[in-house]
């Protein structure tokens, strides 16, 4: 609208009998025309003003907005980006026997912390969701480390298995997730990909063997679980007996 308002007082100026009526200047209505083309060119030159300001603001807003997302994008990437790496240790963890051989297995990878309370970028001035996903991972990490504990307490010596599958599952889930949201705000901040995809030795290559491995032996036991604890009913058979 500004915009048509601003071209109808220009052409109104730029107009022959417009000119023709300045140039003259004789006479009340002579006065009259060159106070409204003066109030027009007054006008014209607020509007354009205002609509130059407002532009400037909204470039000098859009600029503090993508710094804002960088510098918060570049220290959540590294910090989820190693707390995936330390994840693919445990989930590649499966036990050493200290001597003697007859001992038990114990695990040698740590569990890895995510202290978001150590970002000190703005977290508005992400997406919502991505907000959500990442601080949504110490919460998922304590629920995952209840249900190794649960799986701890289920004797199964010496090697534990159940216990070692559950610590790779759950670690190889988490381990994926963060460098899915690593990957997200990356491309929000246009920085350039991952490096830890490259390789069959790289942390996203294990993430995902691991948990594609667990997922399938999760799904085997499920269909054997169903079936196991299916009633059979029996079959009765309605067809007449033949007399002798």
């Amino acid at each position: 609208m500004q915009d048509n308002v601003i071209d109808g007082l220009v052409t109104a100026v730029a107009h022959p009998v417009t000119v023709q009526v300045i140039n003259q200047g004789q006479g009340i209505w002579g006065n009259v025309a060159t106070g409204l083309i003066t109030a027009g060119a007054a006008i014209t030159a607020v509007i354009l003003t205002h609509r130059y300001t407002l532009r400037r603001e909204k470039q000098a807003a859009e600029q503090k907005l993508k710094r804002e997302q960088l510098f918060i994008a570049t220290e959540l990437i590294l910090m989820l980006e190693q707390y995936a790496e330390e994840c693919t240790q445990v989930a590649i963890d499966g036990g050493w026997n200290v001597a003697p051989v007859q001992s038990e297995a114990e695990p040698y990878a740590d569990y890895p912390e995510l202290n978001l309370a150590d970002v000190s970028g703005d977290w508005r001035v992400l997406d919502l969701r991505h907000m959500y996903r990442i601080r949504e991972l110490p919460v998922l990490q304590h629920e995952a480390r209840r249900v190794i504990a649960f799986t701890r307490e289920i004797p199964a010596p010496p090697n534990h298995e159940s216990y070692f599958r559950e610590r790779q599952y759950q670690f190889s889930r988490l381990g994926l997730k963060a460098v899915i949201m690593a990957e997200r705000l990356r491309r929000v901040a246009s920085l350039p990909g991952t490096r830890l995809a490259d390789g069959e030795w790289s942390a996203v290559y294990r993430l995902r063997k691991v948990w594609r491995r667990e997922r399938r032996r999760r799904a085997a036991e499920a269909v054997t679980n169903m079936q196991w604890h299916e009633p059979e009913l029996p079959v009765k058979d309605n067809r007449e007996e033949p007399t002798p």
